[in-house]
C-alpha cells in the first residue's frame, strides 16, 4: 500500500550545504556535456540514440557513437572492422543531421574491437562520460544483448541510462527510489538534471524496517498491530524524506512522494512505476559492493521495467 502526497517543507529547515549549487544549477538548466551511446545496429540500439538525442545537451556537448565489434574466428578482423566501421559512420551520420537544428554538438564515432563490457567501460573511463546510454532487449529475445547489459550494470564505473521504451518525446514523469543514502542523492540529482523544470520528479521510499522478510508477521498479535506499526514507519520515514528533499524544494523543484510498505523491493519500485505512469525509474548504486538487498537488485529492476531505468553509479576516481 502505498502513502503520497506533497512534502511541506517549512522555513525553519536549515538550508543544505549545496543550495548554492541546485539553485545556480536550476537557474542555468544545465544539460549533459559528454554523452556516449552504445550501439550495436539492432532496433534496441536504435531507441537509445533517440533517446539520448532527446536528453538536454548543453552547447559545445559531445556525444560519442560507441560500437565494440565481435571478433569471429572465421572472419578475418580487418575487414569485419571495415564493414562495421561503414555502419557506425551511417548512424552518426544520421545523429549528426538529426542535431542540426540544435545547439551545436560534437557527434564522435569510435569503433573498438573486443568484449563490449570491458571496452565500453574502458570508453566511458578515458572519455570521461557523464552519462552511457544503451538499449534494453526484449525479454524474449537477445539473451546475449541482455547479459551485456547486465554486465554493464555491475561493472561500469559511471552512470548508465538503458533505454526500452520509444522515445516519443522528452522525459516527463521521472520516478526516483530514495533510501536516504548519497547513492539514491546522485540518482535524484542525476534525475533532475535530465528532466529540467518544469518537470516534477516523483520520489518513492521503501522504509529500511520494511525489507525485512515477514516484519508483518514477527511479533505481531494482530492485523491492527501491524497496520498502527507500518503507521509510525511511515511517519518516521516521511519526516526522513522531508528532510532529505529541503534542499530540492528550497531550489523551487517539485518533488512528490510515495512511502511503500509491506511488499519485496523490486516489486514495490516496479508497481510505484507502473501506478504513475512513469517514463524513467532513476536508482543509485554504488561503485564497489552494492548495500542494496537481494541480489542483482539494480539489474533485475533494468531487466523488468516497462520504463527506462537510469542506474546512477559514481565516476570511477
Amino acid at each position: 500500500m502505498a502513502g503520497t502526497s506533497h512534502l511541506d517543507v517549512g522555513s525553519t529547515v536549515t538550508p543544505h550545504p549545496f543550495l548554492k549549487k541546485l539553485l545556480h544549477a536550476s537557474q542555468k538548466a544545465r544539460g549533459l556535456t559528454r554523452l556516449l551511446v552504445a550501439t550495436d545496429f539492432s532496433m534496441c540500439s536504435d531507441l537509445a540514440l533517440a533517446r539520448a538525442l532527446r536528453l538536454p545537451l548543453v552547447e559545445g556537448a559531445s556525444l560519442t557513437l560507441f560500437h565494440a565489434a565481435k571478433q569471429l574466428p572465421l572472419i578475418p578482423v580487418p575487414g569485419e572492422m571495415l564493414l562495421e566501421g561503414r555502419c557506425l559512420s551511417r548512424v552518426a551520420g544520421a545523429a549528426r543531421r538529426r542535431l542540426r537544428e540544435r545547439e551545436p554538438v560534437e557527434v564522435k564515432e569510435e569503433l573498438r574491437a573486443g568484449d563490449a563490457v570491458e571496452e565500453i567501460s574502458g570508453a566511458v573511463r578515458r572519455l570521461e562520460v557523464e552519462v552511457a546510454v544503451v538499449g534494453r532487449p526484449h525479454a524474449a529475445r537477445g539473451q546475449e544483448r541482455g547479459a551485456t547489459v547486465r554486465g554493464l550494470v555491475r561493472r561500469m564505473e559511471a552512470p548508465l541510462l538503458v533505454v526500452g521504451a520509444h522515445p516519443s518525446r522528452a522525459y516527463q514523469r521521472p520516478l526516483v527510489a530514495v533510501d536516504l543514502s548519497e547513492d539514491s542523492r546522485r540518482a535524484l540529482e542525476l534525475a533532475l538534471r535530465l528532466c529540467p523544470a518544469p518537470v516534477g520528479v516523483d520520489v518513492v521510499h521503501v522504509p529500511a524496517p520494511c525489507l525485512a522478510p515477514g516484519l508483518w508477521h514477527a511479533g505481531m498479535t494482530s492485523k491492527e498491530h501491524w497496520l498502527s506499526v507500518r503507521q509510525e514507519l511511515e511517519l518516521a520515514a516521511r519526516k526522513a524524506l522531508s528532510r532529505f528533499l529541503a534542499p530540492y524544494r528550497e531550489a523551487g523543484r517539485e518533488c512528490e512522494v510515495s512511502i511503500r510498505c509491506g511488499e519485496p523491493l523490486v516489486e514495490a519500485m516496479l508497481a510505484e512505476a507502473e501506478e504513475r505512469g512513469s517514463d524513467l525509474l532513476a536508482l543509485g548504486m554504488s561503485g564497489e559492493e552494492s548495500p542494496l538487498p537481494g541480489p542483482g537488485f539494480p539489474e533485475q529492476l533494468v531487466m523488468r521495467a516497462s520504463c527506462d531505468v537510469l542506474v546512477a553509479k559514481a565516476h570511477a576516481p
